[in-house]
């Protein structure tokens, strides 16, 4: 297993302050070195950093460079998050980083081999997997590995795009193929999907209809605004996706969802979408919930940013997310 990670240098990511009275997250980061300790109950990160599915796709590349970025900026973060009713801190949580996944001149199918088995054993060790992509074609991957585990997989696709196209000539994956993979591998229980967020002018007819045809669930973005109601409706999903007669639940947060005046650092850029606080509330409600089992995050492009507003973005959602954890 450790020979298809490679560990992350701290140093070259995140400089300590050393001060105890303002602590940062990259003072309380554990490396994760050993595949056979016990993990129950930590949160564990693993980058993929790879594009070649965005390539595949059409997209514009840049995505592998996410990993990096992201890590940059989370580990400046302080520990401390405010709730409605309390003052709390993540620093008694285990929180450990295994590294990325090893992709320098490795096909993709390889790739997601690899990422599937790292994923797996950190989810038979007890972890809870952050996954911190790359091109959103880690989303087969990520959901196999919890699906492995032999219980019904609940999934939510938090999306602009429902990534349910077919493999190219039959056999090639890409960014816009892993949640038709994940739905049509005989390997796994699929419980309830979710496609959350999906917006009008982004998506065929046929996808809609073959998602539809599978008695699997689509809210629009359109609906989500009439209802007024970014919250309720999120958690709505949530709790269909958790009520499929498992506690095996996948969310997946590809960042084209939000607008890119908000995120433009993405493969995919978005003229609307929903806004930062409402990714943050959703990775926060994500981790309240105990059926949830693993989380990504995709679709950052740190080439195209702004000032690092994506990467920045995405290692609040990850903050978000674990305060949510801690709130179990």
């Amino acid at each position: 297993m450790k020979q298809y990670v490679e560990a992350v240098k701290l140093n070259d990511l995140f400089t300590s302050r050393n001060d105890s009275d303002d602590k940062r997250i990259g003072d309380i980061i554990i490396p994760l070195t050993d595949f056979q300790e016990e993990l129950s109950g930590a949160i564990v990160l693993v980058g993929v950093p790879q594009d070649e599915g965005v390539r595949r796709n059409g997209g514009r590349t840049g995505a592998s460079k996410a990993p990096v970025a992201i890590r940059k900026t989370f580990y400046k973060l302080t520990p401390f998050y405010n709730t409605t009713n309390q003052r709390l801190s993540i620093e008694n949580l285990r929180i450990f980083d295994t590294g990325n996944i090893r992709t320098d001149g490795v096909e993709l199918e390889e790739i997601h081999k690899r990422q599937r088995e790292v994923v797996r054993k950190l989810l038979q060790l007890g972890a809870l997997p952050i996954v911190i992509g790359g091109g959103h074609d880690i989303a087969y991957p990520d959901g196999a590995a919890l699906g492995d585990g032999g219980q019904p997989l609940g999934i939510l696709n938090f999306d602009a795009h429902t990534d349910v196209r077919p493999l190219i000539d039959g056999k090639y994956a890409h960014s816009g193929s892993g949640f038709r993979q994940l739905l049509e591998d005989d390997t796994l229980t699929i419980g309830r999907f979710c496609e959350f967020g999906i917006q009008s002018f982004a998506v065929s007819a046929k996808h809609i209809e073959y998602i539809t045809n599978l008695g699997k669930s689509i809210i629009f973005y359109d609906e989500i605004r009439e209802t007024g109601n970014f919250e309720h409706s999120f958690l709505s999903s949530l709790n269909y996706c958790s009520n499929s007669g498992s506690n095996a639940v996948y969310v997946s947060f590809d960042i084209d969802a939000v607008t890119s005046a908000f995120a433009p650092g993405v493969s995919a850029p978005a003229g609307i979408g929903f806004t930062a606080d409402e990714l943050c509330k959703a990775a926060e409600l994500a981790g309240k919930d105990s059926s949830v089992k693993i989380i990504d995050i995709a679709e950052v492009n740190p080439i195209f940013d702004i000032d690092g507003r994506t990467a920045k973005l995405a290692a609040l959602a990850i903050a978000y997310f674990i305060s949510g954890v801690a709130q179990r």
